[in-house]
């Protein structure tokens, strides 16, 4: 939704209409965006980018507190499952790993 505000001629309120959000939100969202790029450009960091996501198996029900939730990502050919909680630094470093494997 971020990426797509940012089109040539996109509106932000049409675009968040569009994904059943609130204009402020999306606006939060992209302030955040710009100045995570302007702090990675400050310190020789890659600044972040877009990538496309596909969210699957919505609408069923919620798990019970003996099911645990999983997240699966697929960076090329690695597939990263996360149950549970998760440690953010340590799915980042994770993230960023999976990143440069191939480079």
């Amino acid at each position: 939704m971020v990426a797509e505000s940012f089109a040539p001629g996109a509106s932000v309120s049409a675009v968040a209409r569009r994904h059943d959000i609130s204009p402020s939100l999306l606006f939060l969202w992209r302030r955040q965006t710009t100045r995570a790029k302007v702090a990675a450009c400050g310190d020789g960091a890659v600044p972040p980018g877009f990538v496309p996501v596909a969210i699957t198996g919505c609408g069923g029900k919620l798990p019970s507190c003996e099911e645990q939730a999983a997240i699966e990502i697929e960076v090329g050919a690695v597939r990263i499952r996360v149950r549970g909680r998760v440690d953010r630094r340590a799915l980042c470093e994770v993230l960023a790993a999976v990143g440069t494997v191939g480079r």
